[in-house]
């Protein structure tokens, strides 16, 4: 079941490495929406997760979660959920655990304790992840929204409220062709997943910026320096989807 919380850790070098990994492809008989199944069911797990830190403070995250729990947290067929599964071991991200009857799954942390947070409670209701509700499983258009998704969340500062990134270098670190990367953009917003763009760019550095992208539940992520407390132009600017 998901654990309520303002957000989730999640681990940034293996799914950093792995978005590019992921197409819309049949290569090896695999069906192309295992891949955005796989992406879905990741999230899912994390925010499924217990975490603990043995002696040698290396951080451990495990998750519980039946087909059934995942079933109802991202809304995907048992034969989706399966696919999902396997391409998530093939890709090293997770590690099953225990017997078919009480299966968990270990989230892949390396020793180096980078992570990036996810928004939970803004974009859940109870076990329910309530954007997968929006998604078809029939488009690589949703695949590449997912990839942009976690990208996004995995560049953001710790204390400022969006991620910024130009489309080369969305290309080169996600391997989403620029032509589609508006519509994935597009997709993040109708779905509730992104907040909205700010397209406003400096007058005074004299070069042009890449985009400011802010996810839904942003406000939650923002880590609070030490005698410093963001104020409301922090969170100002966003252009927010109707």
């Amino acid at each position: 079941m998901i654990k309520p919380s303002r957000w989730h850790r999640l681990p940034t070098v293996p799914v950093l490495a792995a978005l590019p990994q992921m197409t819309w492809s049949r290569a090896g008989g695999v069906q192309p929406a295992a891949e955005t199944a796989a992406l879905m069911i990741f999230i899912a797990l994390n925010f499924m997760v217990s975490t603990s830190t043995d002696e040698q403070n290396q951080f451990h995250a495990v998750a519980e979660g039946t087909y059934v729990d995942l079933g109802e947290a991202t809304g995907l067929s048992r034969a989706l959920i399966s696919a999902g599964l396997q391409r998530l071991q093939a890709l090293g991200l997770i590690a099953p655990q225990g017997s078919h009857q009480k299966r968990r799954y270990k989230i892949t942390w390396p020793a180096e304790h980078r992570f990036f947070k996810l928004p939970c409670q803004a974009i859940t209701n109870g076990n329910v992840i309530v954007p997968f509700k929006n998604f078809t499983m029939r488009s690589k258009h949703e695949l590449h929204a997912l990839k942009l998704y976690l990208y996004f969340a995995s560049i953001r500062g710790n204390y400022i409220a969006y991620s910024m990134a130009s489309y080369e270098t969305i290309f080169e670190r996600t391997r989403i062709p620029e032509r589609d990367i508006r519509r994935a953009i597009s997709l993040l917003i109708g779905a509730g997943l992104l907040e909205g763009v700010d397209r406003e760019h400096s007058q005074t550095r004299g070069v042009n910026e890449p985009n400011k992208y802010y996810l839904k539940g942003y406000a939650a992520l923002i880590g609070q320096r030490q005698g410093h407390t963001p104020d409301a132009a922090t969170f100002a600017g966003a252009e927010v989807a109707a």
